[in-house]
C-alpha cells in the first residue's frame, strides 16, 4: 500500500494557479530518501553514428535481492528499464546489455524514464524530463516490475517503509481541470475532492492571473477561462 495521506500539495489548475497547499518547511539539507545500493556498474556502449554526440551508457545497480538495469542511449528519456531478480544462493547477475532469461522489462508503455532509486522492495524512476516545476515519479514493485504508483513532485521530505507498505511526504504538482477565477469556490471543492484536501481555504489567485495577463497578452482573455489550451499555467 502507497499512503498518501502525509503529502504537501501543489495543485496546478491549467487556465488558472499553481497553488501551493500547507507548504513544508524548507530542509537544511537534501533529505536521504533511497536505500544505498551494494554496487553500481556504469559501462560505455557503442556509439550511434547517426547521433555521434550522445553518449551511450549501460547502468547496473545491485540490491540485497535485485538489479535495476537502465539502458540509456544519449536521448531523452531511457531506452529500457528492467529488474533482475537475485535468489539468496544465486550469483549476481553480469551487467551486460543483452537480457537476462529472467529479466523482468518495464514496459515502455508504464514508464521510460530513468532510475531514480530504492526503497526496501519499491523501485523508483524518475521522468525523463520536468513538469511545471516537478518532477514526475513513478514506483514499481521489484518483483513484478509493476507500476504501482505514479505522481508529481516538486520537493521531497521522506519516504518510508511501514508495514503495510510505504508512507511519503512531498511537495506534489497537481493538474486542476477547473479555473479558480471563474468560480473559485466550485473549483476549490473540485480541486479537495480530486486530492482529499479538506479544511483550507482558497488561495487568493486574482494577482497571479493579473500578472500572467500582463505576461502572455496574445492569451489575456483566455486566462480567464477553464481551459487547458494555454501554453503555461499561472501560478499563485
Amino acid at each position: 500500500m502507497i499512503a498518501a495521506g502525509r503529502f504537501s500539495f501543489s495543485a496546478l489548475a491549467f487556465g488558472t494557479a499553481l497553488i501551493v497547499l500547507a507548504p513544508m518547511p524548507a530542509l537544511s539539507a537534501a533529505p536521504v530518501l533511497f536505500d544505498t545500493p551494494a554496487k553500481i556498474l556504469r559501462l560505455p556502449l557503442a556509439g550511434d553514428p547517426v547521433n555521434p554526440g550522445a553518449k551511450a551508457q549501460l547502468s547496473c545497480f545491485y540490491y540485497p535481492h535485485f538489479m535495476v538495469k537502465e539502458v540509456d542511449l544519449g536521448e531523452l528519456g531511457s531506452e529500457q528499464l528492467s529488474l533482475i531478480p537475485i535468489a539468496a544462493s544465486q550469483k549476481k547477475p553480469t551487467c551486460v546489455r543483452a537480457n537476462a532469461p529472467a529479466e523482468k522489462v518495464v514496459s515502455p508503455d508504464d514508464w521510460t524514464g530513468y532510475f531514480w532509486g530504492v526503497k526496501g522492495s519499491y523501485v523508483f524512476f524518475s521522468a525523463e524530463d520536468g513538469w511545471n516545476g516537478g518532477m514526475g515519479f513513478a514506483i514499481f514493485a521489484a518483483g513484478e516490475a509493476k507500476k504501482i504508483f505514479e505522481d508529481a513532485a516538486k520537493t521531497w521530505r521522506s519516504i518510508k517503509l511501514t508495514s503495510g507498505g510505504l508512507t511519503m511526504r512531498y511537495q506534489r504538482v497537481f493538474g486542476a481541470s477547473c479555473s479558480l477565477l471563474a468560480d473559485r469556490a466550485a473549483c476549490w471543492k473540485q480541486i479537495g475532492q480530486d486530492t482529499g484536501i479538506a479544511g483550507t481555504n482558497a488561495p487568493d489567485c486574482t494577482a497571479a492571473y493579473a500578472l500572467e495577463q500582463k505576461r502572455t497578452p496574445a492569451f489575456a482573455t483566455q486566462v480567464l477561462r477553464r481551459s487547458r489550451s494555454l501554453p503555461i499555467p499561472v501560478r499563485c
